[in-house]
């Protein structure tokens, strides 16, 4: 077996992790952090739109380190590191060396996609790490050195981290089913789907005890401030590998139809990317399974990579990744960034500023209430990392809905509740407006004084049926 290039490799995935770390303080929290961290505080068996394992690591972050942000987001900066290894691994399997594990390495922590989501305390982060580890077993599987105890632990736990593994992984069993029936064990594949079903058992309770609410929230998935067309799509999935990669890629894929007893490997990828596209998912859960082709395509690569080939594959990347590295890493000034509409171009950095002003300004207008209803998960995360001597927080978004505090008064105040949508308020009255320093979904929204037309509990699953997504 070729050795594994352990230094080399490791040192990459030490200067990506600086890099993400370096920066991981500079504007903010996230919103979706905010409800993820928030999360943290309820452990159960699952959760509206994503199943346990990123509230567990929610509240282990918060363990150790308190609610720091550098701190929460130590966790998918690790499990971007990982992800380095596990590519350079994939390379090696395949038969790539020292240099092909390395060009492997490289070309995926610094992908874009990885710089980006890794900077950020989401599910992104470690579905992408676990679907890695499954393909990279399933490709030691078809090579004769697999095990499907392992497969099926990833698996279980990778279900548990973000439910888009259930594409490549149907994938997998149908191409196998039809290129490789000789890797199939039937006692194997009982095996790994026992530990996978045994892992999912605590999902499967919550969501049979809350009417699979899961289900029907990808059934019916709300707006999105990252959905895309089918054609930007397209283009987005070119760019998550910044194009110069896309060869790269191609060769991945080639390699392993090629190789006939990988061949699974290639269609699972292929497959994969084209579902996703014809069941309307985003264009970054196709990131694992780019970033897998990716890494086979390093051995291709290192073959037809001359020296000076070499060189300019490398300046051509460098070039894409310095072009790329503000959208990415918040590496900019804020006043900089917002000033060159990098702010605007990326969501996520829209949603990591001025959260803590949103919780001051419902702070001085909440006295006298007795709860205080936010619309959104991002605003109700908000409250409850940063309000000070707020009353109960409640909001009907998401799995906030369950949060629900126990609230006796009718004396709300209300946080971007527009007058049409506080109907069931006998009183409203906006007392400020959200002020926000970019332009971001926030800004200008209302904060109002509202009587209750009930009690909260009443009232709750009304507003549930009307504004949980």
């Amino acid at each position: 077996m070729i050795r594994f290039a352990a230094r080399p490799v490791l040192v990459v995935a030490v200067v990506k992790s600086e890099l993400d770390l370096g920066f991981a303080n500079h504007y903010g929290w996230q919103r979706d952090e905010l409800y993820y961290a928030v999360a943290g505080k309820h452990l159960q068996g699952g959760y509206v739109e994503f199943p346990p394992v990123t509230a567990l690591l929610s509240a282990l972050a918060r363990f150790l380190f308190g609610y720091s942000l550098v701190g929460f987001r130590v966790f998918p900066v690790l499990a971007g590191a990982a992800s380095i290894v596990v590519a350079a691994l994939v390379a090696r399997e395949l038969g790539g060396g020292r240099r092909a594990q390395i060009i492997a390495a490289i070309a995926v922590g610094f992908s874009p996609i990885v710089l980006a989501t890794n900077g950020l305390f989401q599910p992104v982060s470690f579905d992408s790490l676990a679907t890695l580890v499954v393909l990279w077993l399933a490709l030691r599987l078809a090579l004769g050195r697999g095990s499907w105890t392992w497969i099926g632990v990833a698996v279980g736990i990778g279900l548990e981290t973000k439910y888009t593994l259930s594409i490549p992984v149907i994938l997998l069993a149908a191409t196998f089913a039809v290129w490789r029936r000789d890797a199939l064990q039937l006692a194997g594949i009982a095996r790994a789907t026992a530990i996978a079903a045994v892992l999912l058992v605590p999902n499967l309770v919550w969501e049979a005890q809350h009417d699979w609410v899961s289900v029907h929230f990808f059934v019916h998935p709300p707006g999105s401030a990252t959905d895309e067309s089918r054609p930007q799509f397209i283009v987005n999935v070119l760019l998550l590998v910044a194009l110069v990669g896309i060869p790269v890629v191609v060769a991945g894929i080639v390699r392993l139809h090629r190789l006939r007893v990988a061949r699974p490997l290639a269609w699972t990828v292929v497959g994969s990317v084209v579902a996703y596209f014809v069941l309307g998912g985003k264009s970054y859960y196709a990131a694992p399974e780019v970033l897998f082709a990716l890494a086979a395509g390093a051995v291709p690569f290192e073959a037809w990579a001359t020296r000076r080939r070499l060189w300019v594959a490398g300046a051509a990347y460098g070039a894409v990744f310095l072009v790329a590295l503000p959208i990415a890493v918040p590496v900019l000034p804020l006043k900089t960034a917002n000033a060159h509409g990098i702010i605007k171009d990326r969501s996520d950095y829209q949603d990591e500023i001025g959260w803590p002003q949103l919780a001051d300004l419902v702070s001085l207008n909440a006295r006298g209430v007795d709860v205080v209803l936010a619309s959104n998960y991002g605003e109700a995360g908000a409250l409850e990392l940063f309000g000070h001597d707020l009353p109960p927080v409640a909001s009907p978004d998401v799995t906030f809905r369950y949060w629900r505090p126990a609230v006796a008064g009718q004396r709300a105040l209300l946080v971007g509740f527009s007058p049409t949508d506080a109907t069931f308020c006998s009183r409203y009255l906006i007392v400020a407006r959200v002020q926000m320093p970019v332009d971001n979904q926030e800004r200008g929204e209302p904060i109002a004084r509202c009587d209750l037309r009930s009690s909260l509990p009443t009232l709750w699953p009304a507003l549930v049926a009307r504004f949980g997504e």
